[in-house]
């Protein structure tokens, strides 16, 4: 995602997106600083960031953004939902939430892509 993420904000700078991460917490929080940087460089980049089990540190709005999981909901509410294309990557039950979440929201299987990422063993009993 994260390189994806890097052609758009090196080739197409007309391109609204909003890239937005779940993660546990701040420890197993990948490329922060340079997803927030790319979404800077670009301008019309938004981050949004999701942690589920935030450490005692971790705070919304200082460490992430919002506690919780991702859902269609929020997404509906602070993306062109619409007009968008969503490319999705993650363990198989953020997949089956949000893939079928979109589905159900009406969002044609055409504007949604997504890869499973998760332990080896997951994949390969896929």
């Amino acid at each position: 995602m994260v390189s994806m993420l890097e052609t758009v904000a090196a080739g197409y700078p007309d391109l609204e997106t909003h890239f937005v991460h779940g993660a546990l917490n701040s420890a197993t929080h990948a490329m922060d600083r340079h997803v927030r940087s790319l979404a800077t460089t670009h301008g019309r980049g938004t981050v949004n960031t999701f942690y589920n089990e935030p450490l005692e540190a971790d705070a919304a709005g200082y460490s992430h953004d919002h506690d919780g999981f991702i859902s269609v909901s929020w997404l509906k509410e602070n993306t062109p939902f619409e007009q968008a294309d969503f490319y999705l990557c993650g363990p198989r039950p953020l997949l089956q939430a949000l893939v079928g979440g979109l589905s159900a929201a009406g969002v044609d299987r055409k504007h949604i892509h997504h890869e499973l990422f998760g332990p080896a063993d997951v994949q390969i009993a896929a």
